[in-house]
């Protein structure tokens, strides 16, 4: 049995979606993706030590108001390919000034001749390079610029109205209302008797004939999020209370008018003067229309200023691509699918839109019926009753998605196919536009959403974490790539620490589900903007200026070999959530968890449009288009669904599939009276009287009526797929072939020792992703029938892949290798040396304790940014007996290359700040140890600013900082030891 339905005009929504659809079938030329399932083990082994092109790290590479060069542009890519990075997002944007900082000078504007012959340079090394190039299709963000004309742009309604007294003639001219940017188009002039009397918000007494007007383009915030005229927060808010009606929906005695007492009187207006003979009693004449939002495109550099574009409507897109896109892409022709890959458009920030010219036509098409009558609720009347103006509230969100889609997203994808290129725009969030943020994806060649790192601007993981949806989104259109925006930050300042900041926030995204980050930002910076140069104003700011950049290669690996393993195989989720086809509608932070799935089990939200057309069922799972696997799904906690939804439960239960949720209580739109009892009907069959914690059979298939898909995967007897004895501790898991992958992470600052169960009866291996050693597990056991029990001892934020190869080993208990110790005496001195042109000292420092440099009376020491060389010496007796050395260091502040003998032996960045010496690196007697250690940016800038300072080290347009802000800890502190094991 199929779950996959088709819509009654074949899967299409409009004509121009249905010539959409046709193209994705004839058109060819997208970039071709690598194939990622069933690797084998040995392709798993070979791509964790030699990552391969698509799973390196991408950036946002920032020409900060146009101001780049030639020059650093080649040096940029070089570097880029040098340290390990697959290709760049190329973003042409400003921001230099925000937040208080200081504005540099404009380069060439985006689009002109002089851009785009910088533009086509860069497009022209990346191909030398091998790199990829993703274009943003504007300057900032918000699609638009100086050629957009009104009525291109965005649009919301407007109205204005007044109260008069029936009876008797009227002769009135009408109000006016706020129109922006000189652009106003009527739809009607409605009049209705109001059974409240006069009432109106805000009222304003023209004392003229007993009449009342108001203006305005909004009457409060929930009407506004409501109507989709604004956006309902910035963090993916869960909106499902705008489904509410409040008490006594069906109430008509609540009602200001009846939906049959509605009428358009525009024949007896004109010029704004109204004739008209009305009938006796109290009437309001709605006069409404629609003008610009004022939306402006965002951040944008130098004179790209100006409107942004109507999402609603295609020809907007078209005329701006025709305009602005297509005459880059004609100039960097040679490059199209070589190194420019794909077309993007940043996250939506336009505010509200709920009008554009042929929307009264779509709405028709799309919901059966015409929104005119309709239209007082949006100006906060109750027409008919709550239900009923709730559920038409909802409609006109539900058509303003779906045109955002079929208009914009789909017809964006459409335009770069042609010339061979794929789209990853940020299209679903994280501000609540009124969307359907999974359905933006579906033309996506991968999906693109955000994280960010530690801030004070985003705080909280739910303002931090919008990865769970580019999974999901991934999983059920059966998309390559989880691709996120990371590191975003608003505040911190070339202060993240790489142990403690960025790695636990770039583990996190992993268990989110992220498969490829794009780090944020790294700024082209040309050289005689100095040191640490020219910034944007938010970000964790990456590039050849950064302090450990040249000491980056272990980090970026790190990052490379952990987005290869979970680039492999596809997801293993249990539960598939079905969030409803709400507007706004998100999938927000893992830990929300809307299907109830967690500790142990993982899940994916699916949207009404994967649903019908994109997954099927099989032998009672839910079967994605790469073959992922759901054995549950989960219905919306709203409880609410589309007729088409609520059959496609039915038939997926009968045929022998799992649901859970409580029984549904009606469609989120409007409905006739003959489908509310087919869907009545529908219900009392499949769930019949179903109360809450009970279950029951229907055909070949069980509903339980549950809102935890925890308690029912219990009840299915499915083990979790994961646990561990510490709640530190999250997980993903992926199977490629016979191979399962497990990446586990601790998310606490403390050293855990966990025990730990995998849903999986194989042998495992222990990968760690910071060194690149592969180890078979030391201790590992039964778990039961099906499950491994392994002792995992993870330093803080430590994380391991744990592989289980395709060969069914049968797991024993075996007991830890424990073995003592020997220290390795180092030297009771250390001697540091400084690098030059930084203030410090030009002789090398002897110290015996080793402290923070800002500890040092000395001026030069307290305030430098740059590396230092630690050096010490140690001796070793009896070459024969030589073995492997692990040197620790108890804190580290904060990148250490280390070098023995003069030899390179490895980088340490994260904790627990080990590094294990080769063997074949050391000498019988005397052996030198060097430590290269490298700290950030702010103590000198700091330092820079003292009263005192007779010398600058340092430029920039950041002003974060001044002369008494707090200094970093640097360096190396606390003891350095060298252990080698006992009887070696």
């Amino acid at each position: 049995m199929e779950i996959s339905t088709k819509r009654k005009d074949s899967g299409c929504r409009t004509g121009r979606q249905c010539r959409y659809l046709l193209l994705l079938l004839l058109l060819s030329g997208v970039p071709t993706l690598p194939a990622q399932a069933h690797s084998s083990y040995a392709s798993l082994r070979e791509g964790f030590a030699h990552t391969p092109q698509p799973a390196k790290l991408r950036c946002y590479w920032w020409w900060l108001n146009g101001n780049t060069d030639k020059a650093t542009i080649t040096s940029d890519l070089e570097e880029m390919a040098r340290m390990g990075f697959g290709g760049a997002l190329l973003i042409d944007a400003n921001g230099s000034d925000q937040t208080g900082n200081k504005g540099i000078p404009a380069g060439p504007t985006f689009g002109s001749p002089e851009w785009t012959q910088l533009y086509v340079h860069a497009l022209r090394e990346a191909d030398r390079l091998n790199l990829e190039i993703s274009l943003n299709i504007t300057t900032g963000w918000n699609l638009g610029g100086p050629r957009v004309k009104p009525e291109q742009a965005s649009k919301v309604l407007t109205w204005s109205r007044i109260s008069v007294t029936g009876g008797k003639p009227i002769s009135m001219d009408l109000p006016s209302h706020p129109i922006k940017n000189g652009y106003y188009r009527e739809i009607a002039v409605l009049a209705y008797p109001l059974h409240h009397g006069t009432a109106l918000a805000q009222q304003v007494d023209d004392r003229q004939d007993n009449r009342h007007t108001e203006t305005g383009v909004h009457r409060s915030d929930s009407l506004r999020f409501r109507s989709a005229a604004a956006e309902s927060g910035g963090s993916m808010p869960d909106t499902s209370s705008m489904l509410n009606p409040g008490p006594n929906p069906t109430d008509r005695s609540a009602a200001d008018t009846a939906l049959s007492e509605v009428r358009d009187i525009r024949s007896s207006v004109q010029d704004q003067h109204l004739d008209w003979s009305a009938p006796a009693g109290e009437w309001e004449v709605l006069r409404i229309g629609y003008t610009d939002s004022d939306a402006r495109v965002s951040t944008s550099s130098g004179t790209w200023q100006g409107l942004a574009i109507d999402y609603l409507d295609h020809t907007a897109f078209d005329s701006y691509w025709n305009d602005t896109v297509e005459p880059l892409l004609v100039a960097g022709k040679p490059y199209l699918g070589r190194s420019l890959k794909y077309l993007v458009s940043d996250s939506w920030e336009l505010g509200g839109a709920n009008w554009t010219p042929q929307f009264r036509q779509h709405f028709l098409q799309l919901r059966g019926y015409d929104p005119l009558p309709y239209l007082p609720v949006v100006a906060g009347r109750i027409v008919q009753d709550r239900d009923v103006s709730t559920r038409f509230l909802t409609d006109l969100r539900r058509t303003v998605a779906d045109l955002i889609v079929t208009e914009h997203y789909d017809v964006f994808a459409e335009h770069a196919r042609r010339y061979g290129l794929g789209i990853h725009p940020e299209s679903g969030g994280p501000h609540g536009a009124p969307l359907d943020a999974l359905e933006t994806f579906r033309s996506s060649t991968f999906p693109q959403t955000e994280y960010w790192a530690p801030n004070a601007h985003r705080p909280t993981d739910v303002d931090r974490f919008f990865t769970k949806e580019g999974a999901s989104a991934m999983n059920i259109y059966g998309l390559p790539f989880n691709a996120q925006e990371g590191m975003t930050s608003i505040g911190p300042q070339w202060s993240e620490r790489l142990a403690t900041d960025l790695k636990p926030a770039f583990d996190r995204a992993l268990t989110e589900g992220m498969t490829r980050l794009v780090w944020h930002q790294f700024t082209a910076s040309p050289k005689s903007t100095g040191l640490p140069g020219q910034e944007f104003f938010a970000g964790t700011h990456l590039n050849p200026k950064v302090t450990w950049w040249p000491v980056a290669g272990a980090f970026f690996a790190y990052l490379n070999r952990s987005q290869f393993m979970l680039q492999q195989g596809t997801s293993i989720d249990d539960v598939l959530y079905y969030y409803g086809d709400n507007v706004p509608n998100f999938v927000r932070v893992k830990s929300a968890d809307p299907a109830g799935a967690l500790p142990g089990y993982d899940y994916d939200v699916t949207n009404e449009d994967a649903l019908l057309h994109h997954i099927r069922s099989e032998s009672g799972e839910l079967i994605g288009p790469k073959g992922m696997r759901w054995r549950l799904l989960m219905l919306p906690r709203t409880r609410r669904m589309s007729m088409r939804v609520v059959q496609v439960v039915e038939r997926f239960v009968r045929a022998g599939g799992v649901v859970a949720g409580l029984p549904p209580i009606s469609p989120t739109g409007q409905t006739t009276t003959a489908e509310q009892a087919e869907y009545d009907a529908t219900v009392r069959r499949v769930w019949q009287d179903c109360q809450e914690g009970e279950s029951r059979h229907y055909g070949k298939g069980t509903v339980f009526c549950e809102t935890s898909s925890r308690h029912v995967l219990h009840a299915m007897s499915v083990a979790p797929d994961f646990s561990s004895t510490s709640t530190a501790l999250d997980y993903i898991h992926r199977r490629v072939g016979d191979t399962d992958v497990y990446f586990v992470r601790n998310g606490s600052a403390e050293a855990i020792l966990s025990e730990v169960t995998f849903r999986v009866r194989k042998a495992p291996e222990l990968w760690d992703a910071v060194t690149g050693e592969i180890i078979a597990a030391p201790s590992y056991y039964a778990a039961g029938a099906n499950a491994t029990g392994l002792h995992l001892n993870l330093p803080a934020y430590g994380s391991v892949f744990v592989v289980f190869r395709s060969e069914r080993i049968a797991p024993q208990r075996a007991g830890e290798e424990r073995t003592a110790t020997v220290p390795v005496p180092l030297a009771p001195s250390w001697q540091i040396r400084f690098a030059a042109g930084r203030g410090a000292p030009t002789t090398p420092v002897k110290v015996s304790e080793l402290r923070s440099w800002t500890d040092s009376k000395d001026a030069g020491i307290r305030y430098f940014s740059g590396t230092a060389i630690y050096s010490n010496t140690f001796v070793l007796s009896n070459r024969s007996k030589l073995s492997p050395l692990t040197l620790r260091l108890h804190d580290l502040h904060e990148i250490a290359r280390v070098r023995v003998n003069g030899h390179d032996a490895g980088t340490i960045w994260a904790l627990p700040f080990e590094l294990k010496i080769a063997s074949g690196l050391l000498r019988s007697g005397v052996n030198r140890l060097e430590i290269e250690v490298t700290n950030l940016w702010p103590n000198r800038i700091i330092g820079d600013l003292q009263p005192r300072a007779t010398e600058r080290y340092t430029r920039t347009n950041i002003t974060a900082y001044k002369a008494d802000s707090k200094l970093l800890p640097s360096g190396l502190i606390g003891p350095v030891t060298l252990e080698r094991h006992g009887g070696q």
